[in-house]
């Protein structure tokens, strides 16, 4: 009788067991399909695109939201050239950066520029500046504005070429040196080339084309850098904008207005630049640049601390002065622009 009533506990465990299973089972399955769907809910059906190297093959990808530099990027690239900023920007599970059409939910179909993370900063750590980055964007948007992405096919080298020209162009109005504005093509670009793209001499031209297009179409009267007049300049402007970068903590401050009416002023017989603003607590500051190297395609400049700084052809066409703070390794840790100069 003990031993009828042992094989049948031992019988009922076994049944619960199993059906102790076959719920996990189904919950299991349960959360599959959840997960799924909520992909799906995620993702973007991607029609024509264009990369920024190799083609992509990508039908769908998965996206999040941008950082603040890029929004800020493509916010200050389309001020630049006189166009509202109607792109939707992304970071998302692509190869490196591209622009795209996409269908949304509604039906309608909307411009997007979608761009890696992680091949963004390794951009930025191999070129040692902020203006590789920012070309690449610069570069998505020409495809857009060039109509690219409008239809399949054509010559994509020629596109490639087009995008790779506007992306020139910008980075000068940028304020970026020729060879910041060509460094993520020289690091990152394939010397033969592809079916999509062309090889990257051809990139380097196309992009000093549109760099010198952009220095020749806005000569500056005043005179661009430093070492080209013999008149003392002054210049008067709005605001003090202010990027921070750290290499060594990795905090990121990004365009913090730290003082109001800068007035900037060029004194030949010395070669240096007073700039004055008042900070944001209503203290009056003072910064002086004396150059150390002065060349066509900017300047390298030191303040009264001994503090390096990467000065930009001095005030532009565009009424902007773009400081950019150099360490001992010569990695961008600063970024002031002077902005809304105008000579007095």
């Amino acid at each position: 009788m003990r031993v009828k009533y042992f094989i049948y506990l031992i019988s009922s465990y076994c049944i619960l067991l199993l059906g102790c299973n076959n719920d996990n089972s189904k919950v299991g399955d349960i959360k599959k399909e959840q997960a799924v769907k909520e992909e799906k809910k995620n993702s973007i059906a991607v029609l024509n695109s264009c990369s920024y190297y190799n083609k992509s093959n990508a039908e769908a990808v998965y996206f999040f939201n941008p950082e603040i530099e890029a929004e800020h990027t493509i916010e200050k690239i389309m001020k630049l050239v006189g166009l509202p900023s109607n792109f939707t920007i992304k970071r998302a599970n692509v190869e490196n950066a591209m622009a795209t059409i996409i269908q949304t939910d509604s039906g309608t179909f909307e411009r997007f520029i979608l761009y890696d993370q992680n091949f963004m900063n390794s951009v930025k750590l191999s070129t040692g500046n902020d203006f590789s980055q920012w070309s690449i964007l610069a570069h998505e948007i020409g495809h857009h504005l060039s109509g690219h992405t409008l239809t399949s096919g054509g010559n994509s080298h020629k596109q490639e070429l087009e995008a790779d020209e506007f992306s020139g162009f910008v980075m000068y109005k940028m304020g970026a040196t020729l060879p910041q504005a060509q460094s993520a093509i020289n690091k990152f670009c394939s010397a033969e080339g592809s079916l999509s793209h062309p090889p990257k001499k051809d990139r380097l031209v196309a992009v000093e084309t549109g760099w010198y297009n952009a220095k020749n179409s806005s000569p500056n009267t005043n005179g661009i850098s430093g070492g080209s007049t013999s008149d003392v300049l002054i210049y008067q402007g709005k605001v003090v904008a202010m990027i921070i970068q750290s290499t060594k903590s990795g905090d990121n401050t990004h365009n913090k207005i730290i003082g109001k009416n800068p007035v900037c002023k060029y004194i030949p017989s010395s070669k240096k630049w007073q700039i004055t603003y008042t900070d944001e607590k209503g203290v009056f500051q003072m910064m002086e640049l004396s150059f150390v190297k002065d060349t066509e395609d900017g300047a390298v400049m030191k303040d009264t601390y001994g503090a390096r700084y990467n000065v930009t052809n001095g005030v532009n066409a565009d009424g902007i002065l773009f400081c950019q703070m150099l360490d001992i390794g010569g990695d961008a840790l600063m970024y002031i622009s002077f902005e809304g100069l105008k000579r007095k």
